[in-house]
């Protein structure tokens, strides 16, 4: 019962002694601590807090004391509050510089709500201690948990001109405090540059020329004021010549990996002029600044600077053009094949690209493994380079091309693997010196996902396709004539019309290729069917879908045309003119078939070319055969008239 009547005195005080705090009550305080010889009288019950027990001080969940939460308030340069300051510290002399849970002392808290008036006061209470100078340092270098001073907190203010008077406040009493963290941990002057506060920073160095240039996770100042300024990188590096010299602990990343890795060419600059050798430095990785380039104006510094950097090789013996193929970045490559074709240096980029890495893969093979496209045609587009180079397994690049083919048709010859295959045959590319290969199994199972996942929307279109050309065929642009009308009767109104024929025509086809579309899927669904007999008749869904779809624009486009051509011609002209962007798409299809090729016309032997010459015909043909049958018949009906 003792003991829970104790608890609850504790209790009481803490509360009083909160409320006394926040408040700014001194005369309060100065009865909750002990006077009992105080001259004001205060109305309060009799409670006396033990001023030589941390425990009983500590008014909050995170152990601040009472003379934190002075520090803190919202009020703390008020004449009440330093009153309250100096009434808490004449009775505990030990809460100047206590910590709570996270470490803070008063003087953090005061710093951090920006009561430069409490800051001096602590400052001068500490003076008035025993110790006098030492005392004062102790106080002011004391670090938090996180191994920051009050100096730091003084740096985040969002008012810029009470943080640069709070700093110089602080650096006055103690001219070395910006020294602290000596190493591994974010200095001042980091945190001065990482907020953009250049003006503070160059205040900090003015007032101590030692101090610490450290930052978080072995960084220095240097690695951030590369990504923020380029006028304090240049100071940084007037001040302290050997930053750019040091990495970080998590990759050993140096002040020029980070600048080239995001694109500050300026910074890049100006690193390799205070110390070219920060060119070759590599990180933990063994990766040299030029492999994390990242865009071309850092990449064209680099090899202006150090022309030779190019050839490094990292710890996977890879150059930068492995690395830039590597990660698809077609258009760094092309800068950089332009920079030595604009510098007569052609012989020597394509030794860089031939080179090995520690797996014997060239440029080519990784540009294969990438699965790019656009990569490989920037490739090819240098003559010079060794196509049938083997790796260390005795693999070329059209081998690993092989391996990486799709095995079923269902890719309808855009798939990039299928592609890059088909281009290095034609570009005359080898297998390597060993047996040969067939290319991947196929895989049943994910073929035949394919197929059941493209069946339903397929499908779908297909029907929508028969029902309105069927509907169409009967509900005729122009009508019908009446039953009155001699010998005619019930016959289209528009039926000695030349483009009434091609809408019938062209309608037909949209109804004949739908109706196939749909058989052509009915046997596709069929699992009793070879696989490969089903992937066959489902890729010829598509092609009678597509053609399907074409002659319906192309019927409701001479349909329009058939009835407004004689009262309004330039609107029908402009309808039909819109539908020809339906034409697009063959366009398209016909560039992805065929532009291999086409980019690398030079490098075809007479055989390839041929070949390339018969593709784009087929695909044309494949593309535009109802286009092809549709005008065939109206010029014969042109010529033979219509009967």
């Amino acid at each position: 019962m003792g003991s829970q009547n104790k608890m609850r005195a504790s209790e009481s005080a803490r509360e009083l002694l909160m409320m006394a705090a926040r408040e700014g009550d001194s005369a309060r305080l100065n009865h909750l601590l002990g006077n009992h010889d105080a001259t004001v009288v205060v109305p309060m019950p009799e409670v006396v807090v033990n001023i030589h027990d941390i425990d009983s001080l500590t008014v909050s969940r995170v152990e601040d004391s009472v003379l934190h939460v002075v520090a803190a308030s919202a009020r703390g340069d008020n004449a009440e509050f330093l009153e309250s300051a100096s009434v808490i510290h004449s009775k505990a002399k030990h809460l100047l510089d206590a910590s709570n849970s996270k470490g803070d002392t008063p003087l953090h808290c005061a710093a951090r709500a920006g009561r430069i008036k409490m800051v001096s006061h602590i400052i001068y209470l500490a003076t008035a201690e025993e110790g006098g100078d030492a005392r004062v340092k102790a106080v002011l270098r004391k670090q938090n948990k996180k191994g920051e001073t009050a100096l730091h907190e003084a740096l985040r203010l969002a008012d810029r001109k009470m943080a640069r008077a709070m700093v110089d406040t602080l650096m006055e009493v103690d001219a070395e405090l910006a020294r602290l963290p000596i190493a591994n941990g974010t200095s001042p002057l980091y945190l001065a540059v990482s907020l953009g506060r250049d003006d503070i920073a160059e205040l900090l160095y003015s007032k101590d020329k030692e101090l610490s240039y450290s930052g978080p996770d072995g960084q220095n100042v240097l690695h951030v004021a590369v990504l923020r300024s380029q006028g304090m990188t240049n100071k940084l590096l007037e001040w302290n010549m050997d930053l750019c010299k040091q990495g970080d602990q998590r990759n050993g990343s140096t002040p020029l990996h980070f600048a080239a890795s995001c694109g500050f060419d300026q910074a890049v600059a100006s690193l390799i002029n205070a110390d070219k050798y920060s060119a070759y430095r590599p990180d933990n990785t063994g990766s040299f600044p030029i492999h994390v380039a990242s865009k071309a104006s850092v990449v064209r510094v680099l090899l202006e600077k150090c022309p030779d950097c190019l050839e490094l090789q990292d710890a996977q013996g890879r150059t930068f053009l492995h690395v830039v193929i590597r990660d698809k970045k077609g258009t760094l490559f092309r800068f950089v094949s332009g920079l030595f074709r604009a510098s007569h240096q052609v012989l020597r980029f394509a030794s860089i690209m031939d080179m090995h890495d520690n797996e014997g893969n060239t440029c080519l093979h990784l540009a294969v493994l990438a699965g790019s496209v656009p990569t490989l045609h920037c490739l090819l587009g240098n003559k010079e380079i060794q196509m049938n180079l083997p790796n260390n397994n005795g693999q070329t690049a059209l081998d690993l091309a092989l391996h990486k083919r799709p095995k079923g048709s269902v890719h309808f010859g855009l798939d990039s693997w299928y592609q890059i295959h088909s281009l290095l045959v034609a570009t005359g590319a080898k297998y390597g010196a060993h047996l040969k290969e067939h290319g991947p199994i196929l895989n049943e199972k994910e073929e035949e996902d394919k197929i059941n996942g493209y069946t339903p929307t397929i499908g779908i279109v297909s029907a929508l396709l028969v029902t309105v050309s069927f509907t169409a065929a009967f509900t005729v642009p122009g009508g019908y004539r009446g039953e009155d009308a001699q010998q005619k009767g019930g016959t289209p109104v528009l039926a000695q019309n030349y483009s009434f024929v091609v809408f019938i025509v062209a309608n037909n086809l949209a109804l004949l290729c739908s109706a196939l579309s749909l058989a052509s899927l009915m046997y596709a669904g069929f699992t009793s069917i070879d696989l490969r007999i089903r992937s066959k008749a489902f890729v010829l869904s598509i092609v009678f879908l597509n053609s399907s779809g074409r002659s319906m624009v192309a019927a409701f486009s001479v349909g329009i045309y058939a009835v407004l051509a004689p009262v309004a011609r330039a609107v029908a002209l402009i309808t039909m003119a819109c539908s020809t962007i339906m034409l697009l798409d063959i366009g398209w299809f016909v560039y992805m078939a065929t532009a291999a090729q086409l980019v690398h016309f030079n490098r075809l032997r007479m055989r390839q070319c041929f070949r390339f010459a018969l593709t784009m015909v087929a695909t044309l043909l494949v593309s535009l055969w109802p286009y092809a049958i549709t005008v065939s018949i109206l010029i014969y009906t042109r010529i033979y008239g219509i009967h």
